[in-house]
């Protein structure tokens, strides 16, 4: 899930955005809750459907829906489908301003201050820490909220 997590903008379109690569990300932990094809096309088609949020936190409701889709297997009674679709339903829009706001607007610009002053002299430094402390942050971070 994780690595598919990571192709987040690779399907996206104006109809579903992310919801592609939504399927695609619960591709693996579907294919290990439900072993009846049927019930796995049923998830899978659950989650192909409209979802867009901030790529970092994409990996948070992809956890938080794995958690659901096992309870669901598990005990069928205490999570249905709508119950599923509501909670990604209402993190699509918080995620992807607490992302925007953290990742965008804070810590790329800090990062881009530091790698700037550095290639500024021509410090070739400068474009590895960007990488370091804006790349390596949100694939950690990704890593993490998925967990």
């Amino acid at each position: 899930m994780f690595w598919n997590s990571g192709l987040v903008f690779s399907g996206f379109n104006m109809v579903k955005m992310e919801g592609n690569a939504f399927a695609l990300t619960m591709e693996p932990a579907l294919e290990e809750l439900y072993e009846d094809q049927t019930e796995r096309a049923e998830a899978l088609q659950r989650h192909n459907g409209f979802f867009n949020t901030h790529a970092v936190f994409f990996a948070l409701i992809a956890g938080i829906t794995y958690a659901l889709e096992k309870q669901k297997k598990d005990h069928p009674a205490a999570v249905d489908d709508d119950v599923i679709e509501n909670i990604k339903v209402a993190l699509m829009g918080p995620t992807a301003g607490i992302g925007d706001a953290f990742f965008f607007n804070c810590l790329r610009v800090i990062a881009a201050g530091i790698a700037i002053g550095l290639c500024a002299q021509a410090n070739f430094l400068g474009v590895i820490l960007f990488v370091l402390i804006y790349g390596f942050s949100q694939f950690a971070a990704r890593y993490y909220l998925l967990r």
